[in-house]
């Protein structure tokens, strides 16, 4: 039991006295074989880990950008916000000088209201017309009466003449009526035809300045709405960016005055290597850090992978055809989406860098 207790409390030095090896190497030794052991359990974790996830420090932030233009041209009156200042959807930005507009609204107006004072004489003129056109039947009626009593008078009196109770100059007479009768219906049937095509004129009139008033509603419609566009608006909830309007400036219709940039609405592009895509797809889970927030992470996933590599879209894409080939591991851009919105103390801003993590154990 001594004995024991004895070789229990030998000192290291002892045991290099004893083994013949000086205590340096020893310790030594022991330090090459903690290496040793740490690097080979640190060796096997980093296996792990790339095992099951890809990353590449290429991604950036991307979101919405949403460019304020003007819808008409003229003098800005006033601009009523300031770069970097938080604005909401439709907020007002700035106002263009309405006093054009106000004018062109004012000169579709008058053009409207003589419109309708042209409708309405015209719609008179067909009320006339057809009121004409009534009275020429009721001619038509009594002439027809005349006529029909002249012409019996005259056969009366063909047959007076034959038995010599009548004169040949009363027969004249008769035969005389019974013309101007006859004469008269034609006159007022020839009238009645005449008003009938009136209505048609006075119709067509009618419905030509019903189109016109329309017309000149529409233009009227429209020159209030251009000046309701001398009211820019924000078209999206963002920060105000990039602001190069002051007031006095003349713009023109779509010139961009400014931007805004959506804070809520961001997303992360990541530019993996096409042999990191082998086993990647929609869905898979996402940590990501961005390089303004350090050890701060991010969660989101994988919600599509572009249909073609990066270089594809570039403006002059490359032709191996061409020339000697080398060959270039492209990187094909994978669109990562937030599954949680990040909050107030980490905003993401697009075109900040990122370091992507994506998990793609089956």
């Amino acid at each position: 039991m001594n004995t024991a207790l004895t070789q229990a409390a030998d000192t290291p030095a002892k045991v290099a006295a004893k083994s013949g090896v000086a205590p340096h190497k020893i310790a030594i030794g022991a330090v090459a074989a903690l290496v040793l052991v740490a690097g080979a359990l640190l060796g096997i974790r980093h296996w792990q880990f790339y095992s099951t996830h890809e990353e590449t420090d290429d991604a950036q932030v991307e979101g919405d950008i949403s460019p304020v233009l003007p819808r008409v041209s003229g003098y800005v009156e006033q601009v009523l916000v300031s770069d970097n200042q938080r604005v909401d959807a439709g907020k007002v930005l700035l106002e263009v000088d309405p006093k054009e507009p106000d004018l062109k609204v004012a000169e579709a107006d008058a053009a409207l209201q003589n419109a309708v004072a042209n409708q309405a004489t015209a719609q008179a003129a067909l009320a006339g017309a057809r009121a004409s056109a009534q009275t020429a039947k009721a001619n038509i009626e009594t002439a027809l009466v005349r006529q029909r009593k002249a012409a019996s008078d005259l056969e009366r009196d063909t047959n007076l003449f034959k038995t010599g109770a009548i004169t040949d100059s009363q027969l004249n007479d008769t035969k005389a009526a019974s013309d101007t009768a006859s004469a008269e219906l034609d006159a007022v049937r020839t009238e009645a035809q005449t008003a009938d095509l009136q209505i048609a004129v006075s119709d067509a009139r009618v419905a030509a300045a019903k189109t016109e008033a329309a017309e000149k509603a529409s233009d009227l419609d429209y020159a209030k709405l251009q000046r309701t566009y001398g009211s820019v608006t924000a078209p999206i909830a963002g920060l105000v960016s990039r602001k190069n309007v002051e007031p006095g400036q003349y713009v023109q219709a779509g010139q961009t005055l400014m931007s805004i940039t959506s804070e809520s609405d961001v997303w992360v592009v990541a530019n993996f290597k096409e042999t990191q895509l082998t086993r990647m797809k929609p869905g898979q889970a996402v940590d990501f850090e961005a390089d303004t927030y350090p050890g701060y992470v991010f969660h989101g996933k994988v919600e599509s992978i572009s249909g073609a590599t990066g270089a594809r879209f570039a403006l002059l894409p490359p032709d191996n055809s061409t020339g000697n080939f080398v060959k270039v591991t492209q990187r094909v851009p994978v669109k990562i989406v937030l599954t949680a919105a990040p909050d107030s103390g980490h905003p993401l801003r697009p075109g900040m860098s990122v370091d992507a993590t994506v998990s793609v154990a089956e």
